[in-house]
């Protein structure tokens, strides 16, 4: 690829971001940016021969469902996390792309070096920029040019400020040409009445901005192969004595042991006289947190012990069903706590982490029993996979319905809370307050009052292509159904 299409990209797709982005809310507008930068890196690493492993192209996948999105649902947490999510996995794509494999313990280091390193190459890549256009337009730089171009903007800067004085003392010395040329003047600035200048000054410093961040960034991974080198993988024969394995993993498994059975007898069969919301109320976060411990010992265990020992490997396999015990205990102690106080997005976002190592210990199991080699890579899919059904799962909607319901069953209902902290997703949800037999006035009238506001905010929001979004246009014309 010419290096000059290196430039070109770079400044097509500075102007497409500032029209889709500038002073528009993200909706559509982040799915038509993806898809053609997605499209021009892997094209710009292909003609340049970067590309080693083409596999890795189904990154892709998850980038373009993400960018999605922001034009289906309208949840601030994922509209937050995905703007530093969908980068990340663009970078990581990039990597996996150029390079054979890549080291999980160096990702992190490269992924800051991508990011960092353009603004080193920013007086380098203008330079190239400068050569480009030079040699494209024929532009001789011997020195008596040099010498011509420098008095001609010489005499630019004398000449103006001289003329601007001349003007206006001959303006104040004749009113005739006074007048005439306050009427110039003033046709002029006339033709820019209805012009947002300053919005045009911003845009274009924007413009230039991401044009030379964009242009270092693609110069790099095109022209320096220091970023692809394949990590050394350096085998280092550090033997752990596995007598030390076998004493944590024993001490832990008894631990865990006198702890799991407590949980079976307390939370499973209720043998004890507690009261569960209050029993619950504290634990799942740290049992959450000692399940992830639990996964980071088997693993560095099977790194460094001997993987053949038969009773590492048999403890590891216990740790993991006495893990597995823990995270549903979790789950099971958040399920009371939800039944007493009612559902929110952090106490759904912990079903969803339970979940996540619910699934990791699969693979884990088979990496104990020498099955499963490429440990990380699947691990790094199935996040990925949760991560994207997480998006889909429309959470607000969901907090929404089980308030409403728990309404129904109990009477109490957090109204405060669902209007502060769920968005459009959630009106389909929340006008079914209405429809219920026995609500009581003081919810029924705040909820319209919520639901005027709604639909007042969306009334006044004008948008276009670039912020298209269907959970508000949904929520828009539902509530225009019912008023």
């Amino acid at each position: 690829m010419k290096k000059i299409n290196i430039f070109l990209g770079a400044i097509l797709l500075s102007i497409w971001s500032v029209i889709l982005f500038f002073g528009k809310h993200i909706g559509l507008s982040m799915l038509l940016f993806a898809i053609p930068i997605t499209y021009y890196i892997v094209t710009l690493l292909e003609k340049n021969n970067k590309i080693k492993n083409n596999n890795s192209k189904f990154l892709i996948i998850p980038i373009i469902i993400l960018a999605s999105t922001y034009f289906i649902f309208n949840n601030s947490f994922f509209n937050l996390l995905n703007l530093l999510v969908i980068p990340i996995l663009l970078i990581i794509m990039i990597l996996s792309l150029t390079t054979t494999k890549l080291i999980a313990k160096t990702l992190l280091e490269r992924i800051l070096d991508i990011v960092i390193e353009p603004f080193a190459y920013i007086g380098e890549t203008m330079t190239e920029l400068r050569n480009l256009l030079a040699g494209k337009f024929n532009i001789n730089k011997e020195k008596t040019k040099d010498k011509k171009s420098n008095n001609i903007i010489k005499g630019i800067c004398i000449t103006v400020p001289l003329v601007i004085i001349i003007i206006a003392i001959l303006a104040s010395a004749d009113s005739v040409f006074s007048n005439m040329i306050t009427n110039i003047l003033n046709s002029f600035f006339n033709l820019f009445n209805n012009v947002d200048l300053m919005g045009i000054f911003i845009r274009v410093i924007l413009i230039v901005c991401v044009f030379i961040y964009l242009s270092s960034f693609f110069y790099i991974i095109t022209r320096y192969d220091e970023y692809f080198i394949d990590d050394e993988v350096k085998e280092e024969n550090k033997s752990v004595d596995s007598t030390t394995f076998k004493m944590i993993l024993t001490s832990l498994n008894v631990i865990y042991l006198v702890f799991c059975i407590i949980q079976i007898n307390s939370l499973f069969m209720q043998k004890t006289n507690i009261n569960y919301a209050d029993y619950a109320r504290q634990g799942f976060f740290q049992l959450m947190v000692v399940s992830v411990i639990n996964l980071i010992v088997i693993l560095i265990t099977k790194k460094y012990a001997d993987k053949t020992n038969k009773y590492i490997n048999f403890m590891c396999i216990i740790m993991v069903i006495f893990t597995f015990i823990i995270i549903l205990s979790s789950a099971v102690r958040m399920h009371f706590y939800e039944q007493a106080y009612g559902y929110t997005f952090l106490r759904l976002l912990v079903y969803c982490v339970l979940f996540t190592e619910t699934i990791l210990l699969i693979p884990t199991v088979l990496y104990i029993i020498n099955k499963q080699k490429h440990l990380l890579r699947t691990y790094f899919t199935i996040l990925i996979i949760v991560y994207i059904g997480m998006n889909f799962i429309n959470f607000d909607a969901i907090i929404a319905n089980r308030n409403i319901e728990r309404y129904i069953e109990t009477g109490k209902i957090d109204l405060e809370y669902l209007e502060d902290e769920t968005g459009t997703d959630a009106i389909p949800e929340l006008i079914q307050i209405l429809d219920i037999e026995n609500v009581d006035e003081q919810t029924k009238s705040e909820t319209i009052r919520y639901i005027n506001e709604v639909y007042e905010n969306l009334s006044i929001e004008k948008m276009d292509f670039r912020d298209l979004n269907i959970s508000k246009l949904l929520a828009r014309k539902i509530i225009e159904g019912i008023k």
